[in-house]
């Protein structure tokens, strides 16, 4: 039998919290459609918890929404057309095999990023480039940076990402975070609306004031997280498996940073 406390951890990698995972399995194991409301009576969860994962997992293709259990529909009708044409709208599983897809699109976007600095690094700027990949190394990888963070040091993250972050480090977050805060990093970071819930809780609950937020509508919340310090870059792809991209070139680290703060100015 299939441990679901593993496969939850599984799919934290691939982007999904808890809550996704279990309306995500529910409808993998009855492979019929469903709609909300019967959704959260049988899984004991709350009506809109059970409404963000569905919207979540139809924008990540790993469900499909059909009218009346018979016709699929890509995103769905608009709720005030639906009602008047009597259609009751449910959600039915799409096979696992869209998370190898989903991976591998993960996979092709972090290599692509690899190609393009490849093609800045002809700019003259010295430059020493790392690839980690897999669970161990990616946790080795980030165990050896913030032992090397100096004192007061600033970064500043694209994010999208934090809730992966954090699961893809579970305990071990708490004490990489210790040891950043004790050094007395500072973070400037660009998220998506719907971190903030993360963002406020278990991240900035270590940092306080030295971690500061701004929101932007457009940011998708994603896997992904693009770290800038003062002469690296740092990519992270917590798919599977995770990926950690690690560029030092201070002329590409002031590059990134000018991007950032160009979002950051648009944030709000």
């Amino acid at each position: 039998m299939t441990d679901q406390n593993q496969l939850y951890a599984q799919l934290a990698g691939l982007g999904l919290t808890e809550n996704d995972s279990r309306v995500y399995i529910f409808l993998l194991e009855r492979g019929v459609a469903f709609g909300g409301s019967k959704i959260a009576a049988r899984l004991g969860m709350h009506r809109q918890y059970v409404h963000n994962s569905l919207q979540k997992l139809l924008e990540m293709e790993l469900v499909e929404e059909v009218h009346n259990g018979t016709r699929p529909t890509s995103q769905g009708l608009p709720d005030d057309i639906a009602g008047l044409r009597g259609a009751r709208r449910q959600y039915k599983a799409l096979p696992p095999q869209q998370l190898s897809h989903m991976a591998r699109k993960q996979l092709d976007a972090a290599e692509h990023t690899v190609r393009e600095l490849d093609l800045i690094s002809t700019v003259g700027a010295e430059q020493d480039f790392e690839a980690y990949r897999g669970r161990r190394q990616v946790l080795e990888f980030e165990e050896r940076l913030v032992d090397g963070l100096k004192d007061d040091e600033v970064q500043y993250i694209i994010g999208g990402g934090s809730e992966t972050f954090v699961n893809f480090f579970g305990e071990q977050y708490e004490e990489i975070s210790r040891v950043a805060a004790k050094k007395g990093l500072k973070t400037l970071y660009v998220g998506n609306p719907g971190e903030v819930e993360w963002l406020r809780g278990r991240v900035a609950g270590v940092f306080g004031d030295r971690f500061q937020v701004r929101l932007l509508d457009t940011l998708p919340k994603t896997i992904v997280q693009t770290v800038i310090r003062f002469d690296t870059v740092t990519f992270y792809a917590f798919g599977n498996p995770p990926l950690v991209y690690f560029l030092k070139s201070k002329t590409v680290a002031e590059d990134y940073k000018k991007f950032f703060m160009m979002l950051w100015d648009m944030a709000k």
